[in-house]
């Protein structure tokens, strides 16, 4: 029993061991170096050398000013990084960051951060004697040949400089994410070349569809265009402030007024997204219920500025992430709608349009929150996403312009083919009577006018009732049938048959005067006489009487009616199978 207690005794003391050599091992780690200091970083013969790897940072919630304030009294812990960029996520404050250069040879170099947003940046260095100052910003040519400091955050490491610490301040109210590098000159001027060629890529599509779709916007007077380009020039202007490239131009706008107009740029362009999502889907006719959604949003993104001054620049930045989000899901919930419920395949393209842009901004998003590492993917993936949403929203609007000019012609033929309906004869489908009324007096003005001639011949089919009580009205439809079709094909082109009712027809003729109308009726006449019309096994043969006036002088189209009438009722008269006029 004793043997046992005293296994149990050295087991529990080597444990003890154990766990304390353990702790002391956990607390030597490399990531809390206390005092220490990352090792030196060598650069010589290297172009750019990325940072974070080689340095130490701490956030300071006091928000001291100098190294001084900082390492004199309870030395900060130091975190080494395990990353190739600086990305502490959404922490408003001061980040601190230590490294060390050995000896640099005969080459200057510059340390240059690629985020202009921050409200303050300082580079420390340590001299020989113990004592820290701070190291100059580079001296950059500007846009007018000016010599300014770079309006980007970039420090002058004079050539030949001895080993030294330096300590990097990096003051931001929003999040704190950025890659920094030590380069040469031709380093950072090569790296300078990539990004300008790049923003101006993005911006030359932006300003090409823009330009582009202005002048469709004249051309077609769709107020979808101009919502269009409101919504990529307000997105293009979110990534000039938020790149910095308007420091270039104007390197006085502190880091305030920059954050101030990225908010107005994203109020706008989500407000612009809404109304451009509105008339594009065609919502408030098409889609009322869902459009009311929109209109309710609306006013959200315009009311994030005048609340931007309350809620800082942290609360702006989470406020117009619940903003965008809302956004998105009203336009994604629209496009939906729109393609499955009403069949309008543009939305198509304004859903992958704006799925392009999600991923992106989904992705830069993960990045500034620390979730995602920071690196030229996650920084640059909501930009990429929107070069790719403003072009497929290009070509949702030419197909939807496509779309609506084929919905446009359906109804222009279903429109003609009513309106045919309305003027044709059911039974014959020759011309009716409403249809003759409403071109026979424009005939006889223009005839008028021109001073051409015009006749009209009225026509009836001869002893027709005989048919109908004899054979049965079918019958008689079919003969009248018959008839329609050989009146059809013995007149000129351009004459108007007409069925004026039962079986009376009413034949138009401009241009002939009364000789040639005389030839045309006769014709007629003798081609219904000679076609025999078939009953079963049997033919009867149907003969009409016509009568013929010929438009005179200052004659209305009434008065020239009623004289062909007369003149059949007189063929009708004189033994039918004639014509009179």
């Amino acid at each position: 029993m004793m043997l046992e207690r005293r296994q149990w005794a050295f087991a529990g003391g080597s444990a003890l061991v154990i766990l304390s050599i353990l702790l002391m091992f956990l607390w030597s780690w490399p990531g809390a170096t206390g005092l220490g200091w990352p090792e030196a970083i060598d650069v010589a013969g290297q172009e750019r050398v990325p940072l974070a790897p080689y340095s130490a940072v701490y956030m300071d919630t006091a928000r001291r000013t100098t190294p001084e304030a900082l390492l004199d009294r309870d030395p900060p812990d130091f975190v080494e990084l395990d990353s190739r960029s600086f990305n502490q996520g959404m922490s408003p404050g001061v980040l601190w960051v230590a490294f060390a250069l050995q000896e640099l040879d005969a080459r200057p170099r510059l340390l240059s951060l690629d985020n202009p947003l921050f409200d303050s940046v300082t580079l420390f260095a340590q001299e020989e004697g113990g004592q820290w100052r701070e190291v100059p910003r580079h001296q950059a040519v500007a846009w007018d040949q000016q010599r300014r400091p770079a309006w980007r955050h970039v420090f002058h490491i004079e050539a030949d400089s001895p080993a030294s610490r330096y300590l990097l301040r990096v003051e931001t109210g929003q999040n704190l994410r950025f890659h920094a590098e030590i380069q040469t000159f031709e380093g950072h001027q090569a790296q300078a070349t990539r990004f300008w060629l790049a923003q101006g890529g993005y911006h030359g599509i932006i300003l090409a569809l823009a330009v582009y779709n202005l002048f469709l916007l004249f051309s077609l007077r769709d107020a979808s265009y101009a919502w269009y380009i409101a919504f990529i020039l307000s997105t293009a202007g979110y990534f000039l402030f938020q790149r910095g490239v308007h420091l270039e131009f104007f390197p006085e706008w502190g880091s305030q007024t920059t954050q101030l107009l990225m908010f107005l740029c994203v109020a706008l362009l989500s407000t612009f997204a809404l109304q451009f999502t509105r008339r594009f889907l065609l919502m408030r006719r098409r889609d009322p219920d869902w459009d009311r959604w929109l209109r309710a949003a609306l006013p959200l993104p315009l009311a994030g500025i005048l609340l931007h001054v309350w809620l800082g620049t942290a609360g702006s930045v989470l406020f117009f992430s619940l903003v965008a989000l809302a956004v998105i899901v009203l336009v994604v919930g629209a496009s939906l709608r729109a393609y499955h419920l009403h069949d309008f395949r543009p939305a198509l393209y304004l859903l992958l349009a704006w799925a392009a842009m999600f991923v992106g901004a989904l992705l830069f998003v993960l990045g500034a929150l620390g979730i995602l590492p920071n690196n030229l993917i996650t920084y640059y993936a909501v930009q990429v996403g929107s070069a790719l949403e403003t072009m497929l929203l290009s070509l949702a609007l030419a197909d939807r312009i496509r779309e609506l000019q084929s919905e446009r012609e359906i109804l222009v033929r279903r429109g003609d083919q009513l309106e045919r309906s309305t003027l044709l004869d059911d039974l014959t489908g020759l011309y009716n009577r409403r249809h003759l009324d409403r071109c026979f007096p424009d005939l006889v003005a223009r005839a008028h006018s021109l001073g051409s001639p015009l006749s009209v011949a009225v026509i009836d089919a001869d002893n027709f009732k005989q048919v109908n009580d004899v054979h049965g009205h079918a019958v008689g439809d079919q003969v009248l049938i018959r008839m329609g079709q050989v009146m059809a094909d013995s007149v000129r082109r351009g004459d108007m048959v007409c069925r004026y009712g039962g079986e009376e027809f009413v034949v138009l003729m401009p241009g002939a005067d009364e000789a040639m109308a005389g030839e045309i009726a006769e014709r007629l006449r003798r081609a219904v006489a000679s076609q025999p019309q078939p009953l079963g096994e049997t033919s009867i043969r149907q003969t009409v009487s016509i009568g013929l006036a010929t438009l005179q002088a200052e004659e209305s189209a009434d008065s020239l009616f009623l004289r062909a009438d007369k003149a059949l009722y007189e063929a009708k008269s004189g033994g039918k199978d004639r014509v009179v006029g």
